[in-house]
């Protein structure tokens, strides 16, 4: 670590300081990364830059940059110490005449600018965590450590002592968290109900939820939304109950012959706003998705069945096997009859 360097971690991932030789200054930037996120991709478009922020900050957790550059940042970070003062639990905490969008728009621009570094930079690493980048992208779902294992090709026990080793949970403690950290934002900026937010993220009931936010706020969820919402009026909930049945409908129905437009009959909807609605919530639009569930399901016939690939195809929704053959290469990169064979002790990266 030397100057210049700046280091960015996501919601469930940790960073620890081994060793000092000599004094060192930095500076400490905690924020909502759910409504940040949401703002760029849908208040700023960066949706439509083809780019995945998740998927950019998992390729370099940390870049280093010039004096230029730096400065670039520093007159941000200096913009935010300013407004909020040099320690605040809280962004709501302000007095000043729209000091939410003005701390919203040094947030973007701090990220912007580390996300345009990344680009600019020929050399990134290969991402090296799939496994969290999965579970934070499907936490809502029913997922498992023997999920996990068929699909990583790893075994339970690996996968385990792996998160265990950077995060300092246990598979399901980092899961309740991953899950608690979409509630929080859940809560904030929708309408959704605490049995709603429970059933949506895949809590056994709203009690379980309840005490997992007593337990890591100090107050109860009605508390916890009272205190914070205030704050974030100014930005527009997208999420409604008619998205939550979208999306599941899809989860349950992924191997009928679906079409965005018979999509949006059902859901009396627009084919746009659909896409729109699944660019933020699932990273993905409607053919994509539902290409991605149908592959998912397509892995889990071909280590667990016997049937053709041809088979295969039909029963999870592709109307030929080189169909299915094309989107299994280009999720995975490897053909379905490959996959098959492979040994248990081999990994696919997603």
């Amino acid at each position: 670590m030397k100057r210049g360097k700046i280091i960015s971690l996501l919601p469930w991932q940790i960073s620890e300081i081994i060793e000092v030789d000599e004094k060192v200054t930095y500076y400490l930037l905690i924020y909502r990364f759910e409504l940040i996120e949401f703002i760029l991709k849908e208040q700023l478009s960066y949706a439509n830059e083809g780019q995945d922020i998740v998927d950019l900050l998992y390729q370099q957790h940390s870049i280093q940059v010039d004096k230029d550059d730096s400065q670039v940042f520093q007159r941000a970070i200096h913009s935010l110490r300013d407004e909020i003062g040099l320690r605040t639990a809280s962004i709501n905490r302000h007095t000043k005449p729209l000091s939410s969008m003005w701390i919203v728009i040094q947030l973007a621009e701090i990220i912007i600018s580390y996300l345009r570094q990344i680009s600019n930079n020929k050399t990134q690493s290969i991402c090296s965590e799939e496994i969290f980048r999965y579970m934070y992208l499907h936490s809502s779902e029913d997922i498992s450590l023997n999920k996990l294992s068929e699909i990583f090709f790893l075994s339970k026990s690996t996968i385990s002592k792996y998160i265990k080793k950077l995060t300092g949970l246990g598979f399901y403690s980092l899961l309740d968290e991953m899950r608690l950290s979409k509630a929080q934002y859940l809560l904030l900026h929708t309408d959704l109900s605490l049995t709603q937010i429970a059933d949506t993220l895949n809590f056994s009931d709203k009690s379980r939820l309840s005490k997992l936010f007593s337990q890591h706020h100090g107050i109860n969820s009605s508390h916890f939304k009272a205190t914070y919402k205030k704050g974030d009026k100014q930005i527009p909930s997208r999420l409604s109950p008619r998205d939550l049945k979208l999306i599941n409908y899809l989860y349950e129905n992924y191997a009928e012959d679906i079409t965005i437009d018979q999509l949006s009959k059902i859901f009396d909807s627009n084919p746009k706003d659909i896409n729109s609605m699944l660019n933020y919530f699932v990273e993905d639009n409607f053919s994509n998705f539902l290409n991605q569930l149908r592959v998912n399901k397509a892995c889990d016939l071909l280590i667990k069945t016997d049937l053709s690939i041809i088979d295969i195809a039909y029963q999870v929704g592709f109307n030929s096997s080189k169909t299915l053959t094309r989107n299994f290469k280009k999720i995975l990169q490897i053909s379905p009859s490959a996959f098959r064979k492979l040994n248990p002790k081999e990994q696919i990266r997603y």
